[in-house]
C-alpha cells in the first residue's frame, strides 16, 4: 500500500476555499442615507437643546416677573370684521356699536362683555364672537324680527317709534326698509317701563304676534288696514282690540278660537255689509264671542246703515245701530267660505 492511501488528507471545511473580494465602496445613496442620518441627530439634539433652554427661561421667568407670562400679548390691530346675520344688520353697525380703539388686538377683546353690548341693543337675540387670527374678529349675530311698533315718550322729547318683537322685546330698530317698518301697526294698551337702559318687555305679543302673521298670510287685505292692536283688556279676558281703516273696534279672542277663524267671520261681514250697502260703517266686530251669531254695531251718523235681511239675518240688539250678525254654516251653500 502507497503512504497516501495510509495518510488520507485532512478534512478541509468552506472557510478554507479562497474567496477573493474587494472592499464594498460607497454608492451615492448610501451616501446619502448616511447624510441624512447625520442630520436627523443633529436636528434632534439641537430641538431638545432648545426646548431645554425655553424651559429654564420660562421657570426663571416665572420666579422673577410672572406677569409676564399672564399678561395678553397685544399682538396686531384688529383689520377686518366678518359679520354674519340672519337679519338687517351689518359692518357698520357692529363697529359702532363696539367701539373698539383703532389699536385694538384681538388677545386684548374681552369676548364677554362685547356679546353684552351687541345684544343690549335688543335688536340682537344672540351674538357669537370669535377670533379668527392674526386680525379679523368674526360676530355672529342672530336677530329679532318686529312684529308692530309702540311709541315712547323719554323726558321732554317728542314720541319716537319703537320696534317691538314677538317675545316683546322693545328696541329702536336698525336697518330695515321704510316701507315695511311703516306698515307695522301701534301697540296700544301698555305702559312702557323703563329696566336700566332699555324697556320691559311688553306681555301679551306672542297672541298679537299670532293675530298679525295669521292676518299677514290668510288675509293680507285684511291686514293691510289694521292700524292699532290694543292689550288694555288683555290680562283680563284675553282679548285683543284693533282699529282698523274700515272699523273701529275689531275684537278678537285669544283662548277659545283659531284667529283664522275669526278672520273668516270678519271677511264675511265686511263683505255683507258692503254689498248690503256701500255707504254703511262698521263701528264694531266683537268676534271674541259669538260663533255663528257674532255682535255688531253700525256707526249711527249713516241713515243707510244696513237693515237685517234673509242675507245676512241680522237681528236688532239691545242699543240702536247694534245687530247680531248671523255667520251661514259650512254646508250652507257651496260658495260660502269654509269657517
Amino acid at each position: 500500500m502507497s503512504q497516501s492511501s495510509l495518510n488520507p488528507p485532512p478534512t478541509r471545511s468552506w472557510r478554507d476555499i479562497p474567496q477573493p473580494v474587494t472592499p464594498r465602496t460607497w454608492g451615492r445613496e448610501g451616501k446619502k442615507r448616511l447624510v441624512m442620518a447625520i442630520g436627523n441627530i443633529i436636528g434632534l439634539v439641537l430641538v431638545l437643546g432648545a426646548s431645554a433652554w425655553g424651559v429654564y427661561e420660562i421657570v426663571h421667568l416665572w420666579r422673577t416677573n410672572p406677569t409676564r407670562i399672564t399678561s395678553p400679548t397685544k399682538g396686531a390691530p384688529i383689520r377686518d370684521f366678518a359679520v354674519r346675520t340672519d337679519g338687517v344688520l351689518d359692518q357698520a353697525w357692529v363697529q359702532r356699536t363696539l367701539d373698539l380703539p383703532k389699536d385694538s388686538s384681538l388677545m386684548q377683546l374681552d369676548l364677554a362683555d362685547l356679546k353684552r353690548l351687541l345684544e343690549e341693543s335688543g335688536q340682537v337675540s344672540k351674538a357669537v364672537l370669535q377670533r379668527k387670527f392674526p386680525d379679523v374678529l368674526v360676530v355672529t349675530l342672530q336677530e329679532r324680527t318686529p312684529v308692530a311698533r309702540v311709541m315712547a315718550l323719554i323726558g321732554d322729547a317728542a314720541p319716537v317709534a319703537f320696534m317691538v318683537a314677538r317675545d316683546g322685546t322693545v328696541y329702536s330698530g336698525f336697518g330695515y326698509d321704510s316701507a315695511m317698518a311703516g306698515g307695522l301697526p301701534y301697540i296700544d294698551g301698555v305702559k312702557l317701563i323703563r329696566d336700566g337702559a332699555a324697556f320691559s318687555r311688553i306681555e301679551g305679543m306672542e297672541a298679537v304676534a299670532d293675530l298679525l302673521g295669521t292676518a299677514q298670510v290668510s288675509a293680507p287685505e285684511l291686514y293691510r288696514t289694521f292700524r292699532i292692536v290694543s292689550l288694555a283688556r288683555f290680562a283680563l279676558d284675553r282679548t285683543l282690540a284693533v282699529k282698523s281703516a274700515e272699523v273701529d273696534v275689531i275684537t278678537f279672542g285669544s283662548s277659545q278660537d283659531s284667529f283664522y277663524r275669526q278672520l273668516a267671520r270678519l271677511d264675511y261681514i265686511m263683505e255683507e255689509t258692503r254689498r248690503q250697502n256701500a255707504t254703511a260703517r262698521l263701528k264694531s266686530v266683537n268676534l271674541a264671542i259669538g260663533d255663528k251669531q257674532v255682535p255688531v254695531a253700525f256707526d249711527t251718523v249713516h241713515a243707510d246703515s244696513p237693515r237685517p235681511s234673509s242675507a245676512s239675518n241680522a237681528r236688532p240688539g239691545p242699543s240702536a245701530g247694534a245687530s247680531l250678525f248671523s255667520i251661514p254654516s259650512r254646508n250652507s251653500s257651496p260658495s260660502q267660505r269654509d269657517f
